[in-house]
């Protein structure tokens, strides 16, 4: 399968498939040589209003009309958690959080700091969140699953009424989540 094939079968909630292609160009871009000090003006910015004035996340904003006038907060969420994933993986984040230590049987992201990722209730709260498990990930993810995720939570947030039962995304990442805690933790 080639990789715009496979870009074409991410699932997504929130972006279209162009706009899956675009996410993914722009996080090579942002993570290419060229790009050392975009890159580390976006993982220096401490908060969401830095992210929205760095010349990496203007340059996503501009490539995602559709999104750009009303999910300027979570292109914000996208631009800054994606500066610190170093390396793609095809695993989703939540996945990458549940794995079992190295020669252990406890996650990667302790269940009360994945508690406390699913309570973020601001913008500010999950960006600090969710740069933090990126980093606990190895500085991992799928660039393309992080963003629609990222996406979601903040439309979520907009609209709580359309997103019900398991369209929420809490639901969605704790299930990916345990899932993968599932596998090891059996009998517990």
């Amino acid at each position: 399968m080639s990789e715009q094939e496979a870009v074409k079968n991410k699932s997504t909630m929130v972006l279209n498939e162009d706009e899956t292609q675009v996410v993914l160009d722009w996080y090579r871009w942002l993570h290419g040589e060229k790009q050392k000090g975009i890159r580390a003006q976006l993982k220096r910015s401490t908060s969401l209003d830095e992210v929205i004035t760095a010349q990496g996340f203007l340059r996503l904003n501009q490539m995602l009309p559709r999104l750009q006038q009303h999910d300027l907060p979570g292109l914000a969420l996208v631009a800054g958690v994606l500066a610190v994933a170093k390396q793609e993986d095809t695993a989703a984040l939540p996945t990458l959080l549940g794995r079992a230590k190295e020669g252990g049987d406890k996650p990667v992201f302790s269940e009360l700091r994945f508690q406390r990722l699913l309570a973020s209730d601001d913008e500010e709260q999950l960006y600090q969140n969710m740069r933090r498990a990126v980093i606990q990930a190895g500085e991992k993810a799928d660039p393309i699953a992080l963003a629609d995720s990222l996406l979601h939570w903040y439309r979520e947030h907009r609209h709580p009424d359309w997103y019900r039962g398991n369209r929420r995304w809490q639901y969605h990442t704790a299930k990916s989540y345990y899932t993968e805690v599932f596998k090891y933790q059996k009998g517990v």
